[in-house]
């Protein structure tokens, strides 16, 4: 299991279903063969975010993450590809 500890949410990863759990909402579940695309993306300005979404609609993505929540973001998504190689 990975989990990324965000400042207002927890991103896990067991291998098969990526979980978010915002504080205060309601958890996400989403089974890795529903991505449709899945990465740490930057903006104009050169801040990232963890994007996640889902086949017919959903997903989720965080706020700004800090390079180093940046890097472990990366390694949820380095574990996703090793499940789907084609995203």
């Amino acid at each position: 299991m990975i989990e990324l500890h965000l400042e207002n949410t927890i991103i896990a990863f067991d291998g098969r279903v990526i979980e978010a759990f915002p504080r205060g909402q309601i958890a996400s579940r989403y089974h890795v063969a529903n991505i449709e695309r899945a990465g740490v993306i930057s903006d104009k300005k050169g801040r990232q975010s963890l994007q996640i979404f889902m086949k017919g609609g959903g997903g989720f993505a965080t706020g700004q993450l800090s390079p180093e929540t940046a890097q472990q973001a990366q390694i949820i998504i380095a574990e996703i590809q090793k499940v789907r190689p084609d995203l």
